[in-house]
């Protein structure tokens, strides 16, 4: 299959298990959807669990790149973290979203340990990210559990567009986090 092929198939699969989950989306569909042939698929692919995993390993590098590309230009705390809500909230608003793919992993995966793994690898990737910004600001310990509460409001924010269809949620989550980190600026929590 032809990197532009692959790529497609990836695509495609992508499109689909976050429309509809990744249980009811079986390989025929992806196959349907996609345009190849069984053979085709079959040669990179042995099955819908190495298409699972390729997706999420997939959309975990892109949109960390994305995120660290917003961040990198961007002179204070505040202007970081309202870029990384107004990345999400652009994601809440584009024809494509229906809820986090990784928190769907997780949930439609529980007992599958490498495909539980990849979404929650994406996450602590994201937690990272987003707390190594803090702690050029905060004092490590600080920055953490900034952090967690950051990921929190990210997370409720995701679902309460996903679940009302209504994009304004992740300006209050910002909202919240600005106020977290100047409730919390040069103070210590825990």
């Amino acid at each position: 299959m032809s990197v532009s092929k692959k790529q497609h198939v990836l695509d495609t699969a992508t499109a689909l298990f976050s429309q509809y989950g990744f249980h009811p989306v079986g390989v025929d569909w992806i196959i349907e959807a996609s345009g190849v042939a069984r053979m085709t698929m079959y040669r990179n692919f042995r099955g819908k669990e190495d298409l699972v995993k390729a997706v999420l390993r997939q959309r975990s590098d892109y949109l960390t790149e994305q995120l660290k590309t917003r961040l990198k230009d961007k002179p204070s705390l505040d202007e970081k973290i309202i870029a990384i809500f107004d990345w999400r909230g652009q994601w809440f608003c584009s024809t494509t979203f229906a809820g986090c793919l990784f928190g769907r992993a997780v949930s439609e995966f529980p007992d599958h340990s490498d495909i539980r793994e990849i979404a929650l690898d994406y996450k602590r990737k994201l937690h990272d990210l987003i707390q190594d910004e803090i702690a050029q600001y905060h004092l490590p310990e600080t920055a953490a559990t900034l952090a967690n509460y950051i990921m929190m409001l990210l997370d409720g924010a995701t679902v309460n567009a996903q679940t009302f269809g209504e994009s304004h949620f992740v300006g209050d989550a910002c909202d919240a986090a600005l106020m977290l980190l100047r409730f919390n600026a040069g103070k210590q929590i825990r």
